[in-house]
């Protein structure tokens, strides 16, 4: 299941930090275009990934035609003081139409060797051949890309489409594509962390944990099971006559290496986005992913403190079941904090609307996309926020 269609129509603010937080929460920067995932340069600073400003022509009505797509992509770098810097611009980015501004496109940068690697997401791809839908503008979709110094993109490291369509590891699993509300052949490739030489990639639409190696060759690293949630009737189509327990897909949206050297996954779960479904798995080399830890609600992001305690960023506390979220009086989303002795405290969540991301920075601060499905256009735009965690 693609992560922007279960995001449609969250664009949405709860209202800013209160006073009592004023000392420990600070925007940094603002005006952005649907910031996503935050990565730490060497320098210190943060990359952005923002995936575009959702603006379509009435010619683009759900986000498959060719008009939908556009070059309002980019990739960010904001200093810890709040200085913007463009490193990239004009990259792909598809609107889901006039209706719902919300943006596909660049979803995670960082900086390795010198270079830039931006993992692109898609909304769509061909079922037998697994290429995107959008032609020559939309090349770039569902790819890892290395980017040289100059901005060209020099080097596709991998394209996760073809992978899906020829191999497809969940083998459509998913109660919403048994009724026919989701594709059995998906990739939206969401998050990626350098791993063993190569690359980790969470792939939110094929349900899986993938390996990208120094050369490009894509392999599999995890399968994660379906959620068992409680579906009412006509949930996934009309012809749901009934309640039912449905199998909800799992949804990667994050990977992380653990300081042990394992992989942590958490993930945003499927349809109908029963509160408390979402796990975080730690995957280790050569086993199947286990529960690391249970019953958060849409996660968005992981990261691991100095200390070495798992963060987890949920968009909304009451999951995006939330009925606010339809009335534009959602929950806050929330940062908990996970000891190593398995306790966990909720560490911050007012002021939090609808984060996306989160990276613990080298000054001991955390840093958080907030208004992550916000375009600029709308008065306000995402932001950067700054935070010292209690």
């Amino acid at each position: 299941m693609a992560v922007t269609a279960v995001l449609a129509g969250a664009c949405v603010s709860v209202g800013a930090a209160t006073a009592a937080q004023t000392s420990a929460f600070k925007v940094i920067a603002s005006g952005l275009n649907q910031p996503k995932k935050l990565t730490i340069a060497p320098n210190g600073d943060l990359i952005v990934a923002l995936s575009g400003d959702g603006q379509a022509p009435t010619s683009c009505t759900d986000g498959d035609q060719l008009s939908c797509i556009d070059r309002s992509g980019a990739i960010d770098e904001v200093s810890t003081g709040g200085r913007v810097t463009r490193l990239l611009s004009g990259l792909p980015s598809i609107s889901s139409g006039p209706s719902d501004p919300q943006a596909t496109g660049p979803v995670e940068a960082r900086v390795l060797d010198g270079r830039l690697e931006v993992l692109f997401q898609n909304t769509l791809i061909n079922a037998k051949t697994g290429k995107e839908i959008y032609g020559t503008a939309g090349s770039l979709l569902d790819d890892l890309v290395r980017f040289s110094s100059s901005g060209k993109s020099d080097h596709v490291d991998a394209r996760f489409g073809p992978f899906e369509a020829t191999h497809d590891p969940d083998h459509g699993a998913g109660t919403d594509v048994a009724y026919g509300d989701d594709f059995a052949i998906d990739s939206d490739p969401y998050s990626f962390a350098p791993y063993r030489g190569g690359y980790a990639v969470a792939d939110a639409g094929a349900n899986d944990l993938l390996f990208v190696s120094r050369t490009g060759k894509v392999s599999v690293l995890a399968v994660f099971p379906t959620i068992r949630e409680r579906a009412a009737a006509g949930t996934y189509s009309p012809t749901q006559k009934r309640a039912i327990e449905a199998d909800a897909q799992a949804v990667p949206t994050s990977v992380a290496v653990g300081p042990d050297g394992a992989l942590y996954v958490g993930e945003l779960g499927g349809m109908p986005f029963d509160r408390g479904t979402s796990d975080v798995y730690r995957v280790a080399p050569g086993q199947g992913p286990k529960v690391y830890a249970r019953g958060f609600s849409a996660i968005g992001d992981i990261a691991f403190d100095s200390q070495g305690r798992l963060l987890v960023l949920e968009l909304d506390r009451k999951g995006l079941g939330d009925p606010g979220l339809n009335d534009g009086h959602p929950a806050s989303g929330a940062i908990i904090r996970i000891a190593r002795s398995g306790k966990r405290a909720t560490v911050a969540s007012t002021g939090l609307d609808f984060p996306t991301a989160l990276a613990v920075g080298r000054d001991g601060y955390v840093y958080v996309s907030n208004d992550g499905t916000t375009p600029a256009d709308s008065g306000r735009g995402g932001e950067i926020i700054r935070l010292r965690l209690s």
